[in-house]
């Protein structure tokens, strides 16, 4: 072969060569292609599962946020309506029954505002208030069920509570259309300086000042956080993220999947705000403290079928859980039940004295024996090393102060958050007159009577203490 064929030959192997890579290059290319294709086309197909499951899940929740805001309303205009029928009847089996109807009413909204996105302490004063309204007017009707008569001051206090009713029933209608019409899972989600929006248009219902009787119906000074400043959670700030990993050990049953980041609140109390789904799917609101990531605030609704625990395993599950969240050496001070639900309230005991400014509200459900409450605000609030001065005085001496007309039952050492943020060592004694219960707190160093709470024991619920 000569030097010419030779390089034709030479140069037609290098094309061969050339051709036969640039067709291997052109398969790994369109290989390669394919696959980040399929990668792509799999990634789009579960970024819309998953966003169409959280679309699905929002508006699921808008759905039980506009049914309760809807229920809501009916409840408060239905109140208002009754409370002018006992104020027009002078029949006292009529009155009795629109009493019942009315406690049973008022129950009903406080529930609805609790399953509503309310930020933590945005209106407390009209959750309170609706809450006296269904004991005091059950209260009334049991005094009726008994063959009494109403006085002409509890005439007089129904009449202040039917005009505060026409005010909170007003202002309420007034802010149903904008509701209606909105997004309370959108308006939720935004903050407006210390609230989500939906608190604030919330916060322009509150019901007016009423002077009625003090009442008490979750234990005594279950609230004792106004106007205090925070003791307890000198902690440093942390994030998010670690926020959610001390969350992620208390509720070690759900997935970690189930847990959702909401945002912020800037209150009283600074917190990450997270939603939780359980294993029936029921969504739990919890909001942890920026500062150390203390657990603050749960709200879930309950379940509502057959009671499968007792209260003394309901107080057990709240001591346990308290502790699971970081806070030991809680005890059982207070408990109630109220349809499906128990309350508890724990206190530190020391020295055998209760100290109620440091109380922990739990709220358990019967039927599944789940934690679907928690307020720790007040033990965050109040909690510190204390220096408590002895009593100098005796319990019999303390019993002395307490008035003839009382029958006394139980008398116990307290440290009770009073006026002025005092907090006094008491003697705490629990007394019966006219079949109602009291509790009568004399200074445990001066002898001095500082307060008397009246407690209103409704059908829904029995006192145990």
């Amino acid at each position: 072969m000569n030097n010419y064929e030779n390089d034709i030959y030479n140069g037609q192997s290098r094309v061969n060569v050339a051709s036969k890579q640039t067709k291997r290059s052109s398969l790994w290319l369109g290989l390669s292609l394919a696959i980040i294709s399929a990668i792509l086309v799999a990634f789009i197909v579960l970024y819309s599962i998953s966003m169409s499951r959280q679309t699905q899940l929002k508006i699921d929740l808008e759905n039980i946020y506009q049914k309760n805001f809807n229920e809501l309303v009916d409840n408060v205009n239905n109140s208002e309506i009754k409370l002018s029928k006992v104020l027009a009847s002078d029949y006292n089996s009529y009155a009795k029954k629109m009493l019942n109807e009315i406690s049973k009413n008022t129950n009903s909204a406080s529930n609805n505002l609790s399953s509503l996105p309310v930020s933590i302490n945005g209106i407390d004063d009209t959750i309170k208030f609706i809450n006296q309204v269904s004991g005091y007017t059950q209260s009334l009707a049991n005094k009726l069920e008994k063959g009494e008569q109403l006085s002409s001051e509890d005439i007089q206090t129904l009449s202040e509570l039917k005009t505060a009713f026409t005010d909170l029933k007003n202002n309420i209608n007034k802010l149903a259309n904008d509701i209606y019409n909105g997004n309370i899972y959108k308006e939720s989600s935004k903050l407006d300086g210390d609230y989500n929006n939906f608190t604030v248009k919330l916060q322009n219902m509150k019901a007016g000042d009423v002077d009625y009787p003090t009442m008490i119906y979750d234990g005594p000074f279950s609230d004792s956080t106004l106007n205090k400043q925070i003791k307890n959670l000198s902690k440093p700030v942390v994030s998010k993220e670690v926020a959610l990993e001390k969350l992620q050990n208390v509720f070690k049953s759900i997935a970690k999947t189930n847990f959702e980041f909401l945002g912020e609140t800037n209150g009283k109390f600074q917190t990450y705000d997270y939603e939780l789904l359980n294993n029936e799917n029921n969504s739990i609101y919890v909001q942890v403290t920026k500062n150390g990531a203390e657990l603050l605030s749960i709200s879930c609704a309950d379940n509502r079928n057959a009671l499968n625990y007792s209260i003394e395993q309901a107080k057990e599950i709240a001591k346990d859980f308290t502790k699971l969240a970081g806070i030991d050496s809680m005890q059982c001070v207070w408990s109630d039940i109220i349809s499906n639900d128990a309350y508890i309230n724990l206190a530190p005991i020391v020295n055998g004295i209760i100290l109620y400014p440091d109380l922990i509200k739990v709220k358990v459900d019967l039927s599944s024996g789940e934690v679907i409450g928690y307020e720790a605000s007040s033990y965050f609030t109040n909690h510190t090393a204390r220096q408590i001065e002895k009593a100098q005085i005796s319990k019999t001496i303390a019993e002395s102060k307490v008035p003839q007309m009382y029958q006394k039952e139980e008398t116990r050492l307290v440290l009770a958050p009073l006026d002025y943020n005092r907090e006094v060592l008491c003697y705490e004694t629990k007394c019966n007159k006219d079949c109602e219960t009291y509790y009568i707190y004399v200074n445990a160093i001066s002898g001095v009577v500082e307060n008397i709470l009246k407690i209103i024991e409704t059908d829904n619920g029995n006192l145990l203490l």
